[in-house]
């Protein structure tokens, strides 16, 4: 089991459960003209302004002309946009799993997966100890994950399973091909969700793991803000505020939970701050590959002096290359 995981953003998104459909109302302050302005008042471009509509050549003209005119006035304006928030056409759909089976897809993803998301010899019993669970709810667990299309699995005659996970080629894509991003998760991230038992708290905390690692704050926020109404959009319909109240009362070994009127605020543990954990995994890779340049520089030593064969050379190659990808940028 590897130290740290990247884990697709959709295939996270699609296993917690697709949020409902909103539209949000958000507000700025711009520069705009101020057509009160004493030079304005028998201007004709104010006249054409108020009188055509906005689509027309005639406004399109007007604006353009008092935009450069060097007796305008400026003021302060507020304006207000309306985002339509639609997941199921952002991340595409699956259905929502249980907290067994979010765990085990997870999981699945600290098993160093070559860059085809092909994942080999895995022990169900290993899987098992991991989760927290028995071995019969793994095969349950990976037979649901089959059946929702995450993965595809065989198991061999010594019963070790292969895996296929079904979307990771698209994790490392740029968003104008499709890809959605990923979330770096350290082992130590991944044992305090799975001590998580309530469904209802694991969706909602790895959803704010995911906030926090939106690329406007660029990994660095500790603290968010997130008002019940907002909650209840990422869960199930019997989710009432009264349930969410309980379920994130209960103290946390990731976040810091406070409550005031009916916002709720998430301070992370700076443990676990997606630039943190990305810093990490940076240091473990860049320390694994000068590991690698010194036995690889000591075996060339070797087949220089005729001490092994060039072929044997090419297995070490091929043994030590053999752990995913070094993907640090999304």
């Amino acid at each position: 089991m590897d130290n740290f995981a990247n884990i697709g953003k959709a295939v996270i998104i699609q296993s917690l459960g697709i949020q409902k459909n909103y539209t949000e109302v958000i507000e700025s302050t711009v520069d705009a003209i101020d057509y009160n302005n004493a030079a304005c008042i028998n201007c004709k471009y104010k006249a054409v302004i108020e009188t055509f509509d906005k689509d027309s050549r005639p406004y399109a003209d007007a604006c353009s002309t008092c935009e450069h005119c060097p007796h305008k006035a400026l003021t302060q304006k507020n304006v207000y946009k309306k985002i339509y928030h639609n997941e199921k056409n952002r991340y595409g759909y699956r259905p929502m799993l249980k907290a067994n089976a979010i765990k085990v897809l997870l999981l699945l993803h600290f098993y160093h997966p070559d860059s085809n998301g092909i994942i080999r010899n895995l022990d169900a019993n290993e899987l098992a100890v991991n989760v927290g669970c028995n071995v019969r709810t793994i095969w349950n667990n990976l037979k649901t994950l089959q059946e929702y299309t995450y993965i595809s699995y065989s198991k061999n005659e010594y019963g070790l399973i292969s895996i296929l996970l079904n979307e990771y080629e698209n994790y490392y894509l740029p968003a104008n091909k499709g890809g959605r991003g990923f979330l770096v998760v350290s082992k130590e991230l991944y044992k305090k969700l799975c001590n998580i038992k309530s469904l209802v708290s694991l969706r909602i905390f790895i959803r704010e793991l995911l906030s926090l690692d939106a690329p406007e704050l660029k990994g660095q926020a500790s603290i968010d803000y997130k008002n019940i109404r907002e909650l209840r959009n990422l869960l199930p319909a019997y989710c009432k505020p009264s349930v969410i109240r309980e379920k994130l009362s209960v103290e946390s070994d990731i976040f810091t939970i406070s409550f005031k009127d009916d916002v709720v605020r998430f301070q992370i543990d700076k443990e676990f701050i997606p630039k943190n954990e990305k810093t990490r995994v940076h240091d473990e890779y860049a320390e694994s590959l000068e590991k690698f340049i010194w036995e690889f520089n000591q075996n060339v030593a070797y087949v220089n002096s005729g001490g092994i064969s060039p072929a044997c050379l090419s297995d070490f190659f091929t043994m030590k290359t053999g752990s995913p990808q070094l993907h640090l940028n999304q």
